[in-house]
């Protein structure tokens, strides 16, 4: 069996997460998203009750921020952090079997990987404040404000670890608005270009 890697990043508020499980559900490899973090705490020294819960933050803006902005800590701006980051990604990149990255500048730490494929997810801002507002129970204003604001943070971030904006065409071979063709429509369309980019017969 071949393996690749795919690297997903992504908009706030697109439903991209729900899009990367799917996926990887159809073609049934690893998905590796909190266990980044928890993995890149462990290696840097960072107790996890440092970080946001997201139990505790629902219905709560600031702490909503807190949660989704992983450049909203600085936690993960020290060299320690920045270091453990790339190298937990590249242990989990080395293993046998193909997968998905899910954030985290993957697709900048494994650009020198062959066999994979970057993938950038995106949606209208009024179908994110849609999303947001019915599924944190927060007002259209509230929703907007936390887009705007974690969208920013997560783009410092980017900037921060590999010196470029987050939503460029450069170093991403596709980038889809999930909202023309809903969660599994997207996973689906991702699902055939994996197979005839990577030249897959199942």
């Amino acid at each position: 069996m071949k393996k690749y890697i795919i690297n997903i990043s992504r908009e706030f508020g697109c439903n991209a997460r729900e899009v990367a499980r799917q996926l990887a559900a159809r073609r049934a490899i690893e998905f590796h998203d909190q266990d980044l973090i928890r993995r890149t705490c462990e290696k840097a020294g960072i107790h996890e009750d440092q970080l946001p819960d997201e139990t505790d933050a629902r219905g709560d803006g600031k702490s909503l921020i807190r949660l989704f902005g992983y450049g909203s800590t600085t936690n993960f701006y020290s060299e320690a952090a920045v270091r453990a980051q790339m190298e937990v990604i590249r242990e989990y990149a080395d293993q046998p079997g193909s997968c998905i990255f899910f954030g985290r500048c993957a697709d900048y730490v494994l650009k020198e990987y062959p066999n994979r494929l970057n993938v950038f997810l995106y949606a209208p801002l009024d179908k994110r404040i849609d999303h947001i507002a019915k599924s944190y129970n927060l007002s259209k204003e509230e929703s907007a404000k936390l887009i705007r604001r974690v969208d920013k943070q997560r783009h410092n971030y980017y900037k921060f670890i590999t010196g470029e904006n987050r939503g460029d065409r450069d170093n991403k071979q596709v980038m889809l608005d999930v909202s023309e063709f809903g969660i599994e429509g997207t996973a689906v369309v991702l699902d055939g270009i994996v197979k005839y980019h990577f030249g897959l017969d199942e």
